[in-house]
């Protein structure tokens, strides 16, 4: 007799097996492989489709790892509400029109498609490897939107961007900056959904490796080809880096990078739209006045002389200095106000922002 029980299989002969006994037995084998295949299959399927939920305590925990070591992480709250229908919107941004379509083109659509992306590898090249972006350089002058498009790109995609800030990376203690950038790289592919990382100043650690280069420094550099190179395919981690002097970064550090995007200075069309975002009672003309007189302006440059120019009219509307308008409610700033503001931003500005003339100085003497 031949029992099959839960696994166990037992077996009840006295005497030799026979030519059916054995056939019998081996189907009866056969029966019992396939069904404890199809049960593990079964069990490793539940485990998968609960990986997501069985992640949750570790992503809040990962997530507090990176803030306890200085990183600030961004969007992490706010990732659920995020459209993910492929939506892009770049609101807060203005002008940059051709920046932001490389960036959507090669980082965003990578980031919120990975699969057609990879796709499209597995049918061209004889050994697959992924096409999607590792790394991102973006070079540009302070204030020119770098680390917004970087916030952006993070909440359209829907995943958390990890600011790395230059001093949590350069650290007075021996190995201590090489472990906590190597941490953060590591932190980073534990987050199920994937993440940006976020370097900013990138050119204050990555130079160009040559005699009188730091050791600490050397490490550092050393950390960060080796983690861009080690990143895993089914990740969607990218580090994006942010420079002002793309010249001065080592170039073994450069030619990890699959994209290098320049944010330059708004030209007169984007400070004018930039100062819409922030003085929108202006008028258009007003508009094209105020950017004439923030030429070789930065759009951070912008915003702040908005600000200042608030400040001022605030401060003299409550000494009494301006009079109350018809609904006896403060009145707006003018266009004055602003291109006075603009007049003493430039003067604490460096000496691009100067107009040629006043830059050459006084004419020589013979």
């Amino acid at each position: 007799m031949l029992l099959v029980l839960m696994y166990e299989i037992e077996f009840i002969k006295p005497d030799s097996f026979s030519s059916k006994e054995l056939e019998g037995l081996v189907s009866a084998l056969k029966i019992a492989g396939q069904k404890d295949v199809k049960t593990s299959s079964g069990k490793a399927s539940t485990k998968g489709s609960g990986q997501r939920y069985k992640h949750l305590p570790s992503i809040e925990k990962t997530v507090s790892d990176l803030e306890d070591m200085g990183v600030r992480v961004y969007g992490f709250d706010e990732t659920s509400s995020v459209p993910m229908d492929g939506t892009v919107m770049w609101e807060n941004i203005a002008g940059y029109e051709h920046q932001k379509r490389e960036i959507e083109d090669t980082v965003l659509l990578a980031l919120q498609n990975p699969q057609i992306y990879d796709d499209i590898a597995r049918g061209t090249r004889c050994k697959f490897e992924t096409n999607r972006p590792r790394a991102v350089l973006f070079e540009g002058p302070p204030g020119t939107g770098k680390t917004s498009s970087a916030r952006v790109i993070a909440k359209q995609a829907g995943v958390p961007l990890l600011y790395v800030p230059l001093e949590i990376i350069m650290s007075k203690y021996y190995g201590e900056s090489e472990r906590l950038l190597g941490s953060v790289f590591s932190l980073a592919n534990n987050l199920p959904d994937g993440g940006i990382i976020f370097l900013d100043e990138v050119d204050s650690f990555a130079i160009s490796r040559d005699s009188e280069m730091h050791e600490a420094t050397r490490r550092i550099l050393s950390v960060i080809l080796r983690q861009i190179d080690g990143f895993e395919q089914d990740r969607r981690v990218v580090v994006i880096a942010a420079t002002n002097r793309k010249e001065d970064l080592d170039p073994a550090l450069i030619s990890r990078f699959d994209s290098m995007i320049c944010f330059g200075l708004p030209d007169q069309q984007s400070r004018a739209e930039i100062a819409a975002q922030y003085a929108k009672h202006l008028t258009k003309s007003e508009l094209v006045q105020f950017s004439l007189a923030t030429e070789e302006m930065a759009g951070r440059d912008i915003r702040d002389i908005c600000m200042q120019a608030e400040r001022h009219w605030a401060s003299k509307f409550i000494r009494g200095q301006i009079p109350k308008d018809e609904k006896g409610e403060p009145p707006l700033p003018p266009i004055d106000e602003y291109v006075a503001c603009a007049e003493q931003r430039r003067k604490s500005l460096p000496d691009r922002t100067r107009p040629a003339a006043s830059r050459s100085g006084p004419p020589l003497k013979l």
